[in-house]
């Protein structure tokens, strides 16, 4: 008897992709992509704000009080 004859009993074999498995991975690839396009594009805002309020000395972003 060969070690892979004996062991292929052992393990389960994996079960195919349900289509409710399948619509599940998608939504989740697709939700991961909009946050990581989310945070960059939040991260790239910021620069810039950061960057104006420092060209104009900081004044520029405060609130006024009514």
């Amino acid at each position: 008897m060969a070690p892979k004859d004996r062991l292929k009993g052992l393990f389960r074999e994996p079960t195919p992709l349900t289509a409710m498995d399948r619509t599940t991975s998608e939504a989740r690839q697709i939700i991961s992509e909009q946050t990581q396009r989310r945070q960059e594009l939040t991260a790239s805002l910021r620069a810039a704000r950061l960057a104006r309020e420092a060209a104009d000395g900081g004044t520029a972003g405060k609130k006024r009080k009514k």
